[in-house]
């Protein structure tokens, strides 16, 4: 149960909100759009009514006027007591110039002597009492003091004003009130997809890794922002495990080599005993390259992975797979193994965006295994191809061991060995490094069974897929 304070602490949370503060400034544009609508729709009906009836008085007048100077004063008495006759809402009175009224179906009203425009309250003949209404008069005044008024009751024209004033007001007041709550509304709402993100912030913060923005499944921007977040999260888990991984990999794998390369040493320096300390120097030196050229691999992948500024240009695969392969067949013919070359997507085909060095290092890479691996009198394979119409394939074969289907996604993790070769030279950084290139590339790298052996394809967008 919220305590009186929290509720407190909650509804001025809520006020301050941003959501809240734009609600209020729509509020006050809506508001005065209705005020604008209403003040239109007043203007249109009280104000049209009103002039009409200044129009009509103005038509009267001229009437009698008329009227007076083609027949004279009789004339002008017998017309105002026409028009007065029977006709309740409009008003006609002629008098002397000692206020005594002569024609007309009112009274002269007190005070009222210029000629004009005047807004007055006309005394009922039958009961003597004043009308309330709103009375538009015009009065002119003739030769020898006599005056005339034309007038009418707007009466009806003020409760229709006034009915309007009030609908006006209670209109404003309404849509006051409604913007308000559905500020809140709307204050709350959005507040509590923000606790969301806020709370997933903090978890996050705490080190909990595994927290997420929760989704309401209403495909709306917050949904859209919570599943950006997300997808965010997860990468960055990923490359906190990652790290994690790596060093727990440098600690493992790094251990063995440095605690050779400590008691190589400690024999060099016992010269009694050893017959030969150049040797063991040299070897040495062996795990010292070792462990430089897996420092070196682990710099590459993060370099690659960090998505820094590398010099990215076209790159032909055709010639970088010829010249890279040109470099592994002396090396295979070495080793008693058949190295082929086929190329068969060349030009515009084979061209990719990327960084020249990086691919070679790839290539560089997935031969250096496949040469490895396969045994003497084996067959190696490297071939460019098209696959499709907006990647070019470089596929690299071997009659090798291959790798079992279930370890060849974590092959891709960095310092993972199959056992079967723990006893072999190597930190099972090739194919991490490999498949680092292929993603900062827009590429993948597919492992595949060769039957015997193993099958890798670097697949690669190339250059008219990126325009």
């Amino acid at each position: 149960m919220d305590l009186p304070s929290d509720r407190h602490r909650h509804l001025g949370r809520l006020l301050r909100t941003t959501t809240f503060r734009f609600a209020l400034i729509y509020l006050g544009l809506f508001i005065g759009s209705v005020l604008l609508v209403l003040w239109l729709i007043y203007w249109s009906t009280a104000g049209f009514l009103a002039g009409q009836a200044d129009t009509g008085i103005r038509e009267d007048m001229q009437a009698l006027a008329d009227r007076y100077r083609t027949g004279g004063m009789a004339s002008l008495a017998e017309a105002v007591n026409e028009r007065g006759m029977g006709n309740a809402s409009s008003i006609y009175i002629l008098s002397a110039g000692s206020g005594a009224t002569l024609a007309g179906n009112q009274f002269w009203p007190k005070g009222v002597d210029e000629a004009g425009w005047a807004n007055l309250p006309v005394k009922d003949p039958s009961s003597g009492q004043v009308r309330p209404g709103d009375v538009r008069a015009l009065i002119a005044v003739l030769p020898g003091g006599y005056r005339v008024l034309v007038g009418r009751d707007l009466g009806e024209v003020r409760v229709l004003r006034e009915r309007l004033e009030r609908v006006i007001g209670w209109s404003m007041g309404l849509a006051l009130v409604l913007g308000l709550v559905g500020g809140l509304a709307m204050s709350r709402v959005w507040l509590r997809r923000l606790d969301g993100v806020t709370r997933t912030a903090e978890a996050i913060r705490e080190g909990m890794l595994v927290s997420r923005v929760p989704l309401t499944g209403s495909g709306d921007e917050f949904d859209q922002l919570a599943h950006t977040l997300n997808a965010m999260l997860d990468r960055i888990e990923a490359l906190v495990a990652g790290i994690r991984h790596v060093s727990q990999g440098i600690a493992h794998d790094l251990r063995t080599p440095l605690t050779r390369l400590r008691t190589r040493l400690e024999l060099a320096l016992m010269h009694d005993t050893v017959e030969n300390p150049r040797e063991v120097l040299e070897a040495a030196i062996e795990e010292v390259d070792h462990l430089l050229a897996t420092f070196r691999a682990l710099l590459a992948i993060a370099e690659v992975e960090s998505g820094g500024n590398l010099p990215i240009a076209p790159v032909p695969l055709d010639t970088l797979a010829l010249s890279t392969g040109e470099l592994y067949d002396a090396v295979a013919e070495d080793q008693g193994i058949t190295f082929t070359m086929a190329v068969e997507a060349t030009g515009p085909a084979a061209t990719v965006q990327g960084n020249r060095q990086l691919l070679g290092q790839a290539l560089a890479n997935l031969l250096d295994n496949a040469l490895k691996y396969t045994p003497e009198g084996g067959h190696v394979s490297l071939t460019v191809t098209a696959d499709g119409s907006s990647r070019v394939k470089v596929t690299v074969a071997d009659n090798g061991p291959g790798i079992p289907a279930e370890d060849r996604e974590r092959v891709r993790e960095r310092f993972f060995r199959l056992d079967r070769d723990q006893a072999r030279p190597g930190s099972g950084l090739g194919l991490s490094l490999v498949d680092a290139v292929a993603q900062r590339h827009g590429g993948t790298l597919v492992l595949e069974d060769n039957g015997p052996g193993l099958k890798a394809q670097l697949l690669l967008p190339v250059v008219n897929s990126l325009n």
